[in-house]
C-alpha cells in the first residue's frame, strides 16, 4: 500500500513539474518572440540556402563539380536577387495600391448599399455600422506597409543567416568534440543530419511548389486583368506555406479585389474557379507526390500546431508551424522515451529514420 501511494505521489510530482515546465516554455516563447521569431526565420532561410548550395554543388561536367565556395556565392546571389525583386515589387506598387484604395472602397460601399436593400431596415443599419467600424481606407494600407519594422527585421535575419553559414562548417567538429565515444558522436551527428535533411527537403519542395502556384496564379490574374497581379502572386506564394488556411486566404484576397474592381461578376467567378482549381491540384495531387514520405504528418497535428504557433507568434508562427512540427517529430523518433510523441504526430504511425537507424540513448 505504501509503495502504491509513493508511486502515485511520484507520478503527481512529475506531472506537476511537466505542467510547470510547459508553462515556463510557452511564456518564454511568447515573451521572447521579438528575439526568437527572426532567429527561427533565419534558421529556415539558412536551411533553404544550404539546399540551394547543395544543388549548385551537384552541377558539373563528368567527375568535376562546383566547389562549395562557388556554389555558396551562387546561392547567396540567387537569394539576394529574389529578395530584391520581391521588395521592389511590393514597394513599387505600394503607392499605386494606396491611390486606388478609395476607388475600391467606394465600389464596396455601393455593393453594400445594394446588399442592404435585401436585408431590410434593421439589417441595413447593422451592416452600415459594421462597415464604419472596419474603416478600410484608414486601416488596411497601414497594415500592409510597415516599412521601417520590416527592414529592421530583414537586416537582423540576414545577419543571423550569415553567422549560421559561417558556423555551419564547424558543426560536425563541435559535435565530435562533445562526446568521448565515437559511436555516440556518430549517432548524434546522424540525428542532426537527419533533422537538417528533412527540414531542407520540406522547405525546398514547398518553395518550388509555392513558386509554381504563384506563377500560374499570376498568369490567370494577368489574363483576367486583376490590378496589382504581381503583389497578389507574391502573397499567394507566401500564403502557400501556411497549411490549409493559407490556400483559402490565397484565393480570398485576389477574389475580393476582383469583386470590387470589375462591374460584373464574371471576372470574379472566373478568378475564384481558376485559383481554387490551382490550389486543389497543387495541394491534393502535386504536393503529396513530391513530398512522398518526407512529410508523414498527421493533418490533425498540423492544425493543432498551426493554432498553437499562430496564437504564440501570430502570422509568422503559422508559417513556421510545420517545419517546427517536423523537427519535433524527428527528434522524438530518435529518443526512446519520447518515441510515442513522434508516433502520435505521424499520419499512420510509421516513422522513418533514414540516417540514424537506431535511436540515440
Amino acid at each position: 500500500m505504501t509503495m502504491s501511494t509513493n508511486g502515485r505521489t511520484q507520478i503527481l510530482q512529475n506531472t506537476g513539474l511537466a505542467i510547470i515546465a510547459l508553462g515556463v516554455a510557452v511564456t518564454g516563447l511568447a515573451l521572447g518572440s521579438s528575439f526568437l521569431i527572426p532567429l527561427a526565420i533565419a534558421i529556415l532561410l539558412w536551411n533553404l540556402l544550404e539546399a540551394l548550395i547543395s544543388s549548385f554543388e551537384r552541377i558539373g561536367l563528368g567527375d568535376h563539380r562546383l566547389p562549395r565556395s562557388v556554389a555558396m556565392i551562387l546561392g547567396i546571389v540567387v537569394v539576394i536577387l529574389s529578395l530584391y525583386l520581391v521588395i521592389s515589387i511590393l514597394f513599387g506598387q505600394a503607392d499605386a495600391i494606396q491611390a486606388a484604395w478609395p476607388r475600391y472602397v467606394n465600389r464596396l460601399e455601393a455593393m453594400v448599399g445594394e446588399l442592404t436593400q435585401w436585408l431590410g431596415p434593421l439589417g441595413s443599419e447593422k451592416v452600415r455600422k459594421l462597415f464604419q467600424q472596419i474603416d478600410l481606407t484608414r486601416r488596411i494600407p497601414s497594415l500592409l506597409f510597415s516599412a521601417q519594422s520590416f527592414m529592421v527585421s530583414l537586416a537582423l535575419v540576414i545577419a543571423y543567416v550569415g553567422f549560421l553559414l559561417a558556423e555551419g562548417q564547424h558543426l560536425k567538429a563541435k559535435v565530435a568534440a562533445m562526446f568521448q565515444s565515437k559511436e555516440q558522436a556518430a549517432k548524434t551527428t546522424a540525428l542532426l543530419s537527419d533533422i537538417s535533411d528533412s527540414i531542407r527537403g520540406y522547405i525546398w519542395i514547398k518553395t518550388l511548389v509555392s513558386l509554381l502556384t504563384g506563377g500560374v496564379s499570376y498568369t490567370i490574374m494577368r489574363l483576367i486583368g486583376v490590378d496589382f497581379a504581381e503583389t497578389w502572386a507574391i502573397l499567394i506564394f507566401v500564403l502557400n506555406f501556411i497549411p490549409n488556411i493559407g490556400s483559402i486566404l490565397a484565393v480570398t484576397f485576389p477574389a475580393l479585389i476582383a469583386l470590387v474592381q470589375f462591374d460584373s461578376l464574371s471576372p470574379f467567378v472566373t478568378l475564384v474557379l481558376g485559383l481554387t482549381a490551382i490550389q486543389f491540384a497543387v495541394g491534393n495531387i502535386l504536393e503529396p507526390i513530391l513530398m512522398g514520405s518526407t512529410l508523414n504528418m498527421s493533418p490533425f497535428a498540423i492544425i493543432l500546431g498551426l493554432a498553437f504557433w499562430g496564437t504564440i507568434w501570430g502570422i509568422v508562427g503559422m508559417f513556421l508551424s510545420v517545419p517546427i512540427l517536423v523537427l519535433v517529430t524527428i527528434v522524438c523518433a530518435h529518443i526512446p522515451s519520447w518515441r510515442w510523441i513522434a508516433i502520435l504526430l505521424s499520419r499512420d504511425g510509421q516513422i522513418g529514420m533514414s540516417r540514424a537507424s537506431r535511436p540515440v540513448d
